[in-house]
């Protein structure tokens, strides 16, 4: 009887070490559980195209607790449409990852098989060893891309994310790619664009004055009395001057010849 009762235990054990095993996390989902030790504490990061733009990105993670581990990755940009979340969830059997690339459709993508290469409607999950963007070189990269869905929602192609860093590297609907810049790229493009304003507002009010000036009657008639100048005449003023300043603001000085002077 007591041997009975033995191998029924030792078959329980063994039950239960089966459960253990084939709930076990792919080891794509555990290293993104694991970059918590030496993610980089850079809360605010920075991508430019290789033109003049460049726009400041809040980045945001949390990695749960010790009992509840997960991961829960925002970045969001201040001037473009990039909102992106990568979310990690240990859950069942291999764990899952969700992907939001547009919050105001409020549709997550959920990859309920994380292995490397995983695809989910078209959108696809891969893995890169190292990327090199200007002289950095970034190590074990995550790539989502969802140009190959037949409907993509995101408000962009395609993320890279470093596992260390965040994100390295986003490429716009129209495939223009921003890549991670040091902050004094970001430092020089805000004191150029300053200057550039500065340009364009006194264009701006050069061409209003004028507009006023040769819409203005002579004061100097015989009475010597002074002529008012007609509100169309300011408004008109006003309006090309607005106007030229959101075409230098647009960074389109050609858009100046739709301004009506």
């Amino acid at each position: 009887m007591k041997k009975v009762l033995f191998l029924a235990f030792l078959s329980l054990l063994w039950a239960c070490g089966d459960d253990d095993s084939s709930s076990e996390l792919s080891k794509d989902v555990q290293m993104l559980l694991d970059s918590k030790n030496g993610f980089s504490e850079d809360s605010v990061i920075y991508l430019a195209d290789t033109v003049n733009f460049v726009d400041k990105i809040s980045q945001y993670v949390d990695f749960g607790t010790e009992v509840n581990p997960e991961m829960n990755y925002v970045a969001k940009a201040l001037a473009s449409a990039i909102d992106v979340r990568l979310q990690v969830y240990p859950g069942l059997g291999d764990g899952s990852i969700v992907v939001t690339c547009n919050p105001a459709q409020s549709e997550r993508l959920v990859f309920n098989d994380p292995v490397f290469p995983a695809t989910e409607n078209g959108y696809k999950l891969s893995f890169k060893d190292s990327l090199k963007v200007g002289d950095s070189t970034y190590y074990d990269i995550v790539v989502f891309n969802a140009t190959d869905s037949s409907y993509n929602l995101c408000n962009i192609s395609a993320f890279y994310y470093g596992v260390h860093d965040g994100l390295v590297r986003v490429v716009s609907k129209n495939g223009v790619a921003l890549n991670r810049v040091p902050a004094k790229v970001y430092e020089a493009a805000e004191e150029r664009r300053a200057k550039e304003k500065a340009v364009a507002d006194s264009i701006a009010q050069a061409v209003a004055d004028s507009i006023v000036k040769a819409n203005t009657v002579d004061s100097s008639g015989s009475d010597g009395d002074s002529i008012a100048i007609p509100q169309e005449v300011i408004d008109l003023a006003e309006s090309v001057a607005e106007c030229i300043r959101k075409a230098y603001s647009a960074g389109s000085l050609s858009a100046i010849k739709d301004c009506e002077i």
